[in-house]
Parts: C-alpha cells; sequence; structure tokens
C-alpha cells in the first residue's frame, strides 16, 4: 500500500521567522504531533515537541535554530518505508511531496492501516518496550526535562508505593511551559521560579491511565489509542507493569515487515566534529545508543553518522 492512499492536508504550519511563544499554542491539541516550517513559500522543515522540550529556555527565543530537516516522501512511498522513515528520524509525521508540500502522513494513518492487516493479529508483547522509566508522583516535575532529554521517550509511568497511579507526558510537560494570561511561563523556562521546580508530577499527570495485557493483539490497542486519542499504553499483567506500548513502537514493527532478514544486527556509531565544533559527546552518544538498544532488532544492521556543524552561535 502506498502513503498516497492516507495523506491528509489538514496540517499546521508557521513562518519561520516566529517565535516560541507564537509555535506554542499550535501544539495545544495533544495529538499534533509536529508544525511544518516554512521560509516564505519554500517548506524549511519540521518542529516538534521534542526539540522544543530539548531546546526550550526563553519562550522570545526564534524557532530558526530548533527546526529540522526531514526525509521528503512522495505518494508512491511505501506505508512501511514511511514508518521506517518516522523511525529512524524520530518523527510523527512526514511531509508528502509531489513538487511541493501536498499533506502529510501521520503515524495514526499508518497505524490506522496495519491494525487491518495480519499484523494486527500479533500479540503486544512482542513489540512493547520492556526496559521501564518510571518516576514517582512525588517527584517534582522539573525531573521530567532531564528523562525526556536522556531516554529519547515521551511518556512515563507515574509510580507510588510501587503501584501504578498514573501517566505524564511530553504534552503535559509543554502544557505547564505554555504561555498563559496568569502570566506563569510568559518570559522563560529555566528560572528559579519556573513551575517546573515547584510542581510535583502528581499535580500534572493523567490518573487513568489506560492499559493492555501481554497478550492483547496489536489491532486490539492500536484500536484503543486511536479510539482515546493518546500516543502510548501501558502495559499490566495484574498490578506488574510489563512494558509500555508506544505508537512507535507499533511503527518500529511495521517498519520491519519490509525489511530483509539481517543477520547479527550491529550498529556502528560515527561522531564527526565539522570546522572544530564543541560538542558534548557522552550526551550525544548516551542519546544514540538508546535509540540503538530500541530499535536494532527491527532495523537490522546500519551505521550512524552524526556529523556537527555551527549555525552561526548555535
Amino acid at each position: 500500500m502506498y502513503v498516497s492512499e492516507i495523506t491528509t492536508d489538514n496540517f499546521e504550519r508557521i513562518d519561520i521567522k516566529a517565535n516560541l511563544q507564537q509555535v506554542l499554542p499550535l501544539f495545544k491539541n495533544s495529538n499534533n504531533p509536529a508544525v511544518l516550517v516554512f521560509d516564505g513559500k519554500e517548506y524549511a522543515g519540521m518542529l516538534t515537541e521534542k526539540s522544543i522540550v530539548r531546546s526550550i529556555h526563553d519562550l522570545k527565543t526564534g524557532i530558526g535554530g530548533l527546526v529540522r530537516k526531514t526525509p521528503k516522501i512522495t505518494p508512491h512511498t511505501t506505508i512501511c518505508e514511511a514508518a521506517r522513515l518516522m523511525v529512524e528520524n524520530q518523527l510523527k509525521q512526514l511531509p508528502v511531496f509531489d513538487k511541493k508540500v501536498i499533506g502529510v502522513v501521520t503515524n495514526e494513518n499508518l497505524m490506522r492501516e496495519a491494525a487491518n492487516t495480519d499484523f494486527g493479529e500479533r500479540p503486544v508483547s512482542g513489540i512493547m518496550s520492556e526496559d521501564i522509566v518510571s518516576v514517582d508522583a512525588g517527584d517534582h516535575a522539573g525531573k521530567l526535562v532531564n528523562i525526556f532529554r536522556e531516554e529519547g521517550i515521551s511518556r512515563v509511568p507515574v509510580m507510588s508505593n510501587g503501584r501504578l497511579v498514573g501517566i505524564v507526558t511530553m504534552h503535559d510537560l509543554l502544557e505547564l511551559i505554555m504561555p498563559k494570561k496568569t502570566g506563569v511561563g510568559k518570559d522563560s523556562v529555566g528560572a528559579n521560579n519556573s513551575p517546573m521546580r515547584t510542581i510535583k508530577i502528581k499535580d500534572i499527570m493523567t490518573e487513568s491511565v489506560v492499559t493492555v495485557k501481554p497478550d492483547s493483539t496489536i489491532r486490539e490497542s492500536i484500536d484503543l489509542m486511536l479510539e482515546r486519542d493518546i500516543q502510548g499504553l501501558v502495559v499490566l499483567e495484574g498490578r506488574a507493569v510489563k512494558g509500555v506500548l508506544t505508537r512507535t513502537d507499533v511503527l518500529l514493527a511495521l517498519a520491519a515487515l519490509e525489511k530483509k532478514q539481517v543477520s547479527n544486527p550491529n550498529f556502528t556509531l560515527q561522531l564527526t566534529n565539522g570546522s572544530l565544533v564543541d560538542f558534548d559527546q557522552n550526551y550525544v552518544t548516551t542519546s544514540i545508543k538508546g535509540f540503538i538498544k530500541k530499535s536494532e532488532r527491527f532495523l537490522g544492521r546500519g551505521t550512524i553518522n552524526v556529523y556537527f556543524k555551527q549555525h552561526k552561535e548555535t
């Protein structure tokens, strides 16, 4: 199946000259995965929740330095190839080009199609993420910033006395720092009076966690995510948290359907310091190793080459 059948022209767009305060309201809808950025009429790239959380400090900051270059797919790209590109580039939507942008394909559209195939009959235990990162209900919201940055995830279960009591997401964090009429979050996020330093996770988490069992089917799980308009589920066996199933996990498995079998999966990581640009090698290495650990069983063998180039003062 090709993406032409699931492309939509319903997407958010903004000019590259905008600042964070102007773009944050476009993420108010929790199911809006990204905003397409244009320089005049030309497509410049994409802005995601993750890129904002990783770099946010001053809401007056221009978005130009946060815009991500993205793969460009065509109406003739297969849904498995689109899923692979989403996973490898850590995106939730891709722009579809026919000389110019004609629409986007979202993870939701891909999952909906996948659910109606034999793929949908598989148990979630085979594709869920088992390396669980959790937080305590009494932790401060500021802890989430480090978790989301370092672990490359967008949601974590919330525990209290060893029991699951809620779920907190990257979108909850953005809601906390969005500009409000009261002035909270108006100018900066890193100041000592930042709400992230005072508000506890229990105050922003969602208490009603949507769960599935390890033997639930992928189709049932996809239906739940789409019906509830959420990005992930917690996998429970009794009261024990066995894993987390996200839309990304579904896309990883979908991408693997079209790949040829490769023995001894292995990744080589190469960091290239272009023009003697300074960067935190430990942070970058840790981030990419986390992605490899999560993805290598689906993506097979490959090389990740990270090239750093200084852009103005960034």
